[in-house]
């Protein structure tokens, strides 16, 4: 009867130890997994904030492109502007010197009539005095 209870104190013994080590092993796994769990976490955060990051920094790039156009776009309204006031300026220029123009040639116009009055008239004169 001992040695039955020795064999039996020996297979619990070992039965024992080796559900103690079968239960290290898995808190081991546990342990390895809940590090390995934290670690993608941590990752997929660290990914997470490099990517907002970049979203952000597109997102200012985006704007100052936008300012841009819009700095570009005024400048260019702003240039069409002068050069439509310019250009009615000297319109404006050139009929006022159409406008002296025609007047010269009127003026001219009526001296040569008063001349060509006066030669005639003389002409008259002369040729009633003759």
């Amino acid at each position: 009867m001992a040695e039955y209870d020795e064999r039996l104190r020996e297979k619990l013994e070992k039965e024992y130890h080796k559900k103690m080590k079968n239960a290290h092993n898995v808190q081991e796994q546990l342990e390895d997994y809940k590090l390995n769990y934290i670690k993608k976490l941590k990752e997929e955060q660290l990914e997470g904030e490099l990517i907002k990051k970049q979203v952000e920094e597109e997102l200012e790039r985006e704007k100052l492109r936008d300012m841009e156009r819009h700095k570009r776009a005024a400048k260019t309204r702003e240039e069409f502007k002068t050069a439509n006031e310019e250009l009615l300026q000297m319109q404006a220029q050139m009929a006022l010197k159409e406008k002296e123009e025609e007047l010269r040639i009127q003026e001219r116009e009526q001296k040569k009539e008063a001349l060509k009055y006066l030669q005639k008239t003389k002409e008259e004169e002369r040729f009633k005095h003759k």
